[in-house]
């Protein structure tokens, strides 16, 4: 799996707060936009860490998940959940399986094979897109062509009317350079990836 700068920095922030609950809060979770908030927090001035969205969550995840699966670690990432409580649809694992061993492992053991493993990531790491704020003229025609496209589909998975809060919220998201469909997603459907 090819990851990008943002994919190490991202993951790394995250694995340590999956950790800290594991040693610290047994059998507790966390849901996906309070471990970005979380950073957002504790790194206020990291530009990595504030441009992050919960949408984009999945592939950090899977990251965290793929070094504990080499290492025959029980499942860290298991402890991030959407608003509903539960693993997002890509989740293919047992869960309940997945979080009993974690509440059984012994997570103090751990911390070397981590930093090597990350330290591989940053050597191998592709240099991230940059967000590239867009117009407001490029920011309503980035919306109207994502939101016509969407209503080619079958079915067409946006409403026909969307609330001006929420359009506003998008719009926001694109100008700052998301892509459009991550976007919509982010205030949409915010219990699938929150």
């Amino acid at each position: 799996m090819a990851v990008t700068k943002h994919d190490v920095r991202l993951g790394e922030i995250y694995y340590r707060y999956l950790l800290e609950m594991a040693r610290e809060r047994r059998g507790a979770t966390i849901r996906y936009g309070e471990l970005v908030a979380r950073a957002q927090r504790d790194f206020p001035d990291d530009d990595i860490v504030k441009g992050a969205i919960p949408i984009a969550i999945g592939k950090r995840l899977f990251m965290i998940e793929e070094f504990c699966t080499g290492h025959a670690y029980p499942n860290l990432a298991c402890l991030a959940v959407n608003a509903k409580g539960t693993p997002g649809d890509r989740y293919t694992h047992n869960w309940a399986e997945e979080m009993a061993a974690v509440v059984a492992f012994d997570w103090t053991t751990v911390e070397a094979e981590w930093g090597l493993h990350v330290e591989g990531w940053r050597l191998a790491a592709a240099p991230a897109p940059k967000l590239v704020k867009r117009s407001p003229d490029d920011t309503d025609k980035a919306f109207v062509a994502h939101w016509r496209a969407d209503l080619l589909g079958t079915p067409p998975r946006y409403p026909k009317r969307i609330e001006n809060k929420q359009k506003d919220a998008i719009l926001k998201m694109i100008a700052k350079g998301h892509d459009p469909a991550d976007a919509f997603s982010a205030v949409l459907f915010p219990d699938e990836e929150n």
